[in-house]
């Protein structure tokens, strides 16, 4: 009887080849799901939040340093003050707050009500923005800030400048509002939609979602105090060098009524920016951080 006989050939096999691995989605669309599945950035990670709350109002304000150390200590170290609109929020001034901060101590507000910030009981005036604005700047014992209002808020800065007439030395107003022959929601209303069509999307996306966070039952409590506020008369006021500056296209802020807001104030300079509208402040942030260093005294950016 024989024994089998051990060989070294490998055993034949009936496995199929393997197929090789399909990738879902396709590699063209790797880029898109990075983008999608990244961290998101908050462009408010390295800024210092304060938040004061007098009675029912709370403000917000974020603070940026990027200077060096011994910047920061000069003595003649300028504060700029950014006070938004109506509807949107501090993030509408992220890019300029940036671009100004190596030049100095820059805060962004957050005004009651807007944003994620609770709405007071009772329906806040310009006044009554400013005097929340003005405290909060005690608060975090600021001296001799410069003012930038953009819309709602240079209604705010130049409440502050004829309430206070010492208290800042310059201030600039960005697309302020309302034309007085044209003080009616309707008539506004009818102007802004006129702007809308030059703004890039990137704007109306930006003012979109501050809209929808501060919610329109609180803009629309606050949208009368605007329309009836008096700027013309409460900026005669004001001892400040200040500079009126919107864009081309702002049928919100047209220039013939820029112009006859700064016939109010001895000195003050209108400046108009090529081809921007009413959201000048966020897309063209570069030519009004030029305005705002020049303005500061600083020299040019």
């Amino acid at each position: 009887m024989t024994s089998p006989v051990e060989t070294d050939f490998p055993r034949a096999t009936t496995e199929a080849p393997s197929r090789p691995r399909s990738s879902f989605p396709p590699p063209i669309f790797a880029p898109l799901r990075r983008f999608l599945t990244r961290r998101r950035t908050n462009p408010f990670d390295r800024m210092t939040v304060h938040e004061f709350q007098y009675g029912d109002a709370r403000v917000r304000i974020y603070e940026l340093w990027t200077m060096r150390p011994e910047e920061a200590e000069r003595q003649d170290l300028t504060t700029f003050a950014l006070i938004h609109g109506l509807g949107v929020s501090s993030r509408f001034f992220v890019p300029l707050a940036h671009a100004l901060a190596p030049y100095g101590r820059v805060l962004l507000f957050d005004l009651p009500g807007f944003h994620d910030l609770p709405k007071p009981r009772h329906k806040m005036s310009i006044v009554d923005f400013a005097d929340v604005t003005k405290r909060a700047l005690d608060e975090l014992e600021v001296v001799d800030p410069l003012l930038v209002g953009h819309s709602m808020g240079a209604q705010v800065v130049t409440e502050m400048l004829a309430e206070y007439p010492g208290y800042s030395s310059a201030a600039m107003l960005i697309g302020p509002v309302v034309v007085p022959d044209e003080r009616s929601l309707r008539s506004v209303g009818r102007r802004f939609v006129q702007a809308a069509v030059y703004e890039p999307i990137g704007n109306a996306i930006a003012a979109a979602g501050s809209y929808l966070r501060a919610g329109f039952r609180w803009i629309g409590d606050t949208a009368p105090k605007v329309v009836a506020y008096p700027i013309e008369l409460r900026l005669a006021r004001s001892r400040a060098r200040v500079v009126i500056v919107s864009g081309e296209h702002d049928a919100v802020s047209p220039l013939h009524w820029r112009e006859q807001l700064a016939a109010e104030v001895r000195g003050a300079t209108v400046l108009t920016i090529p081809g921007a509208a009413h959201g000048v402040v966020y897309n063209r942030y570069a030519e009004l951080t030029d305005e705002l260093v020049a303005l500061a005294g600083i020299g040019t950016a």
